[in-house]
């Protein structure tokens, strides 16, 4: 991976995220999960889309100003960052999922939404 690389499965993530998101608000009644659950992995997704918004700012003003070369590295630490902590917050999520909704019923639903 080159070193201003954005890690390869973000997009991925975020529209994985997204989907399991849409099912907790649609099937919350159904499912009898908390609407906290789908709360906090919305706020995880914004949070995730805005540090990567942040750092492809960075970078596209990097090639025209070498003030913002500067914070290229602290841009992408922060990214990183902030998608490792999306990935953990969709695997809570899901779980949260697993428990109430069986394996099989649990990828159809989701991959209606994908």
């Amino acid at each position: 991976m080159r070193a201003n690389a954005l890690p390869e499965d973000a997009d991925a993530l975020l529209a994985l995220a997204e989907a399991v998101a849409t099912v907790l608000s649609e099937e919350q009644e159904y499912l009898g999960i908390g609407t906290e659950v789908e709360a906090l992995l919305r706020a995880r997704i914004a949070a995730a889309t805005f540090a990567i918004n942040g750092y492809l700012a960075v970078v596209a003003g990097a090639k025209k100003s070498a003030a913002a070369q500067r914070y290229v590295a602290q841009a992408k630490a922060r990214c990183d960052r902030s998608v490792e902590k999306l990935r953990r917050r969709l695997m809570r999520s899901i779980g949260d999922l697993c428990r109430v909704v069986e394996e099989k019923d649990l990828y159809v639903t989701l991959a209606k939404h994908l």
